[in-house]
């Protein structure tokens, strides 16, 4: 069950409705409750929230702040009115933790909040991390615990899955409070041919740097299991080790986003003069740190190819795209970043960009601009 575009909590509900609608108790009226901002919310530890959820594309959603008695109340009232949007597992895990802190602080909860706690058992639930999509093997446990799973084979199974290295998982990520999270199981070969097929689908819903670290453990897993996935149009593409023959002209782009910061313009005079001391690997993780610092990240699928991508070779071979029913070729690309069109829609700096890189450019484009250089391609304007 998705969830990303809910409002589940306090902070989600921009209308403040249901706010409106909730009368604080008395208790409340001098109890410490700070009203987060954004970066306030960022500064807090996975602790301090009832549920931390890890989507089925890799994204931490931390829901329902108990930092303090006030936000703790709130948080209570805002599951009491959405928790059906929540995964069945992921309410009692929410509802413990809410409960939890509604307790330290000696305020009350809400009435669904108690019934959910109360149905989980002692030592369940320890920590407050979900994996959205793993509602399966949450009712094997349960299943288990209440000596229900009458089949020894699938007990055999679930237990093998659990004691599987990190390898055999297509992503492991490690949370803010040092929890891992393992995902997508490749313990066969048809298991790593459902992960190949799943990243064919939702590559570019992952960030770059978990999109890189799918495709490269699939690859590997595929190799020591001898599964052939050469069928995969995007495996390929992003497990690639090689350098990307245009990462020069990527960090000179970088630094034309950054005119006046001359710090951080040193910064890639520095990463570019590393380039023969180091790896891709190295130095995309060093220039997905630097986008983060200096606010780049921002232009991601606007014009700015991310730093795996712009580190990493990511150009297949037989370059092509579908837009708006038309095949795109390199060759189409080339013709429009050698015409005089582009400059006019887009300006001289990305006209300037695009011809020296111009399929990872258009790669990183979002839908409109792809379909203006159709457009130009073709001679529809």
């Amino acid at each position: 069950m998705g969830v990303s575009a809910d409002v589940l909590d306090f902070y989600d509900d921009s209308s403040k409705e249901l706010m409106a609608k909730l009368a604080m108790p008395g208790t409340l009226s001098r109890a410490p409750f700070e009203t987060l901002s954004e970066d306030r919310l960022e500064e807090l530890k996975d602790s301090d929230f009832g549920l931390v959820m890890i989507t089925k594309r890799a994204n931490v959603m931390r829901k329902f702040p108990v930092n303090d008695p006030g936000n703790a109340w709130l948080s209570a009232q805002y599951f009491q009115a959405n928790h059906e949007k929540l995964a069945f597992p992921a309410r009692f895990i929410a509802a413990k933790f809410i409960k939890e802190a509604c307790v330290a602080y000696a305020v009350p909860s809400s009435r669904l909040v108690d019934a959910y706690a109360a149905r989980v058992e002692p030592g369940e639930c320890d920590s407050n991390s979900f994996v959205e999509g793993s509602e399966g093997g949450w009712m094997l446990r349960k299943l288990a615990q209440k000596e229900l799973l009458s089949k020894e084979a699938a007990a055999v199974e679930m237990n093998a899955v659990m004691q599987m290295p990190d390898e055999h998982f297509a992503l492991v990520v490690q949370t803010g409070d040092g929890s891992v999270i393992r995902k997508y199981a490749m313990p066969d070969e048809s298991h790593v041919k459902k992960a190949a097929a799943y990243f064919d689908k939702y590559a570019m819903d992952f960030s770059a740097e978990h999109r890189h670290r799918f495709a490269s453990s699939v690859k590997n897993r595929a190799e020591e299991l001898g599964v052939d996935v050469g069928d995969s149009k995007l495996l390929d593409k992003w497990a690639s080790q090689n350098w990307n023959q245009h990462l020069d002209a990527h960090l000179e782009q970088r630094k034309s986003l950054l005119p006046t910061n001359k710090g951080a313009r040193d910064v890639l005079d520095k990463l570019a003069a590393s380039i023969s001391e180091t790896d891709p690997e190295t130095m995309a993780k060093a220039l997905d740190v630097f986008d983060e610092s200096t606010g780049l990240k921002k232009y991601y699928d606007r014009g700015l190819t991310d730093a795996y991508a712009s580190t990493m070779d990511k150009t297949a071979t037989g370059w092509s795209a579908e837009v708006d029913g038309h095949t795109l070729t390199e060759a189409d690309l080339k013709k429009v970043a050698s015409g005089g069109k582009l400059k006019g829609y887009l300006g001289e700096a990305f006209a300037n960009q695009f011809s020296k890189n111009a399929m990872e450019i258009f790669e990183s484009l979002p839908d409109t601009e792809k379909v203006l250089i159709k457009q130009l391609a073709t001679g529809e304007a």
